[in-house]
């Protein structure tokens, strides 16, 4: 019943970390206003380099999806004490279920005609080369990757310094597998989905929290620098991870790349952990929002798709505007905070685009 659900949300909100919901929530909206500076321009989607001008776009890129990795390992170690088969079985309802279901979504237009000429196998075919060629819904892709190779070494690995190992071993053989199948970003992530569930294991906490001014300010210095240093080719969308053709070369690009992200991530999440402190109404709708990164994410994937499409088709042709982008990303978010609840009413839709089910 409706009354139940509230129930067990309300329960969940308690056991939950409030402080990594906090930084989720934050994160979450970082990723849909990324997305809107890249979106709100006159359709230069592949001018990489356009975006990697603007400052705002390469502050997000350079560790919004590295700390969301690190944080989903932080908080896979509890749910690694579960047995395999029913492990993996939880994961792939709760993350394989609405990647697949978003998949669909972003693709639904072009296989109509398909299906309306009775082309069914075209229409596997082609979804299934969506799924694991194309950056549709890469993340979750990649989240589900790196909790199948972090529990198999656990379990292949009693002791924690083999499985400490076993990781390193994996990684380093990482550097030399092509990157096709889009690789390159699920090789780039699997460095910090485990340095979070390391730091869980240990009991050390996701980042350590320092009072000092001085800190947070050589700390806010560094990032700043970092970002700056960020550009074009330290991109994993663009460069790539494999050093098999540029051993030399590469291994600085992807060394440099894990740095900056470790660099603006744990400065990033030092004024999470003071913004944690002040029990707002702002600060309450983003930790909220923070319970609800998997739908905005899938959503914000599909939305973006189809806006990408309407604004070809119509030809449509206007200037980036900051202004443009952030009013995007409200309405955005505004509409899933909303949807999220009505969905979160029925069964079926439930489990579809939220991973629930109970």
């Amino acid at each position: 019943s409706r009354i139940q659900i509230l129930k067990r949300f309300y329960l969940s909100m308690k056991e939950r970390n409030t402080t990594l919901d906090l930084a989720k929530g934050i994160l979450i909206i970082l990723v849909v206003l990324g997305h809107a500076i890249q979106y709100s321009g006159n359709g230069n989607w592949e001018d990489s380099q356009l975006f990697f001008d603007d400052i705002v776009f390469r502050a997000i890129y350079s560790f919004h999806m590295p700390l969301f990795m690190m944080i989903s390992g932080y908080l896979f170690y509890s749910s690694n004490k579960k047995d395999f088969k029913p492990l993996m079985i939880s994961k792939l309802r709760a993350i394989g279920i609405p990647l697949l279901v978003f998949t669909l979504l972003m693709n639904v237009v072009w296989y109509i005609p398909l299906l309306i000429n009775g082309k069914v196998l075209e229409i596997f075919s082609q979804y299934l080369g969506t799924l694991v060629f194309k950056m549709n819904m890469w993340f979750l892709l990649s989240l589900l990757l790196n909790m199948v190779a972090v529990a198999v070494i656990t379990r292949v690995f009693k002791r924690i310094r083999a499985q400490y190992i076993g990781m390193c071993i994996l990684f380093m053989i990482s550097f030399f597998i092509p990157d096709g199948l889009i690789l390159a970003v699920h090789k780039f992530m699997f460095p910090f989905f485990c340095i979070g569930y390391v730091l869980n294991q240990n009991q050390i906490p996701l980042f350590t929290y320092s009072q000092r001014t001085i800190c947070l300010v050589i700390l806010t210095v560094l990032s700043l620098g970092a970002i700056w240093w960020f550009d074009k080719e330290t991109s994993i969308y663009t460069t790539g991870f494999c050093i098999l053709k540029d051993f030399k070369g590469q291994l600085q690009i992807d060394f440099k790349r894990m740095i900056i992200a470790l660099i603006v991530s744990y400065t990033f999440m030092q004024y999470v952990s003071r913004l944690s402190r002040y029990n707002t109404f702002i600060a309450h709708q983003t930790i909220r929002l923070g319970g609800m990164t998997l739908f905005i994410y899938g959503m914000n994937m599909v939305f973006n798709l189809y806006t990408r499409f309407l604004v070809d088709r119509l030809s449509l042709h206007y200037e980036p505007s900051y202004l443009r982008a952030i009013f995007v990303t409200i309405l955005f978010l505004f509409v899933c905070h909303y949807l999220y609840q009505i969905l979160n009413q029925n069964r079926i839709a439930r489990a579809a685009l939220l991973g629930k089910f109970y």
